[in-house]
């Protein structure tokens, strides 16, 4: 387990909102917070936007690897009408 994670948050307040408007701030929320903290052994994860309402968690395991370093994981939050679901 890593002793902490940096969590980088790669969306501008117009694609947060987008999402806010189309899913709800709570679902929206929920969601950040799922992909924040899912299996904390890797010590890095950016989330993006992927269309009008998903997102993407990468997982690396050093802030060096952004670069060049292996994709230790990558989960999907695939909005579903009325909730997420969350897919590798």
């Amino acid at each position: 387990m890593a002793d902490q994670r940096e969590v980088s948050i790669l969306m501008d307040a117009t694609q947060q909102t987008e999402i806010m408007e189309a899913v709800g701030r709570q679902n929206f929320f929920a969601a950040i917070g799922y992909l924040s903290t899912w299996n904390m052994s890797y010590g890095f994860v950016q989330i993006t936007q992927d269309d009008t309402t998903d997102m993407v968690a990468v997982y690396k395991d050093t802030q060096d690897s952004w670069e060049d370093g292996p994709v230790k994981y990558v989960i999907g939050a695939v909005w579903h009408d009325d909730h997420y679901g969350f897919h590798s």
